[in-house]
């Protein structure tokens, strides 16, 4: 005789089908084993963010420009994992207001400001206001270039801790 029981797994329902009494299939363990699994789930996912973020803030430490100030290389900091949505996340920012000029790039302005009461001046006021454009500095992407790198070794960490957890549960 089969009997159907449900199994409440955030965010999902799923249907699961038990044998007979004798526990062929054996999903009363099963369960078991991904309560397991969840409950380890996020102190082994929160350490594994906070050691690839440290690695991530080294690498953009260490890739940052030391310019005059000096105070954009350690201006880097790791916050702690979140739950974002359905995703933890950990976040690497600068605390340096000008982090955000060296990462993209910016224009050189001369003879005052491109803008006024938040709207950018058109050619003609610009001129009149002796505003001049001098070019453009490229961005440094020190932050960009090292999620690209780390996006191989965060799948693989991943991975491991997949397999690390469904190891530790015996089915």
């Amino acid at each position: 005789m089969l009997q159907f029981k449900k199994i409440r797994i955030p965010p999902k329902t799923i249907r699961v089908m038990k044998m007979s009494d004798d526990g062929t299939f054996g999903f009363n363990e099963l369960q078991k084993a991904f309560n397991k699994i969840e409950q380890k789930y996020p102190d082994k996912t929160d350490a594994m963010l906070m050691s690839l973020g440290r690695v991530a803030t080294n690498k953009t430490k260490s890739r940052s420009p030391v310019g005059k100030t000096k105070k954009l290389r350690g201006s880097w900091r790791l916050k702690k994992p979140k739950k974002f949505g359905t995703a933890r996340v950990v976040r690497v920012q600068s605390e340096a207001p000008h982090a955000h000029l060296v990462e993209q790039g910016h224009e050189i302005v001369h003879g005052g400001s491109t803008r006024k009461n938040g709207r950018k001046l058109n050619t003609l006021e610009r001129a009149v206001r002796r505003v001049q454009s001098k070019g453009r500095v490229e961005g440094r992407k020190m932050l960009e270039n090292t999620m690209k790198e780390m996006e191989s070794s965060f799948e693989s960490s991943a991975e491991k801790l997949l397999s690390d957890l469904t190891s530790e549960v015996e089915l």
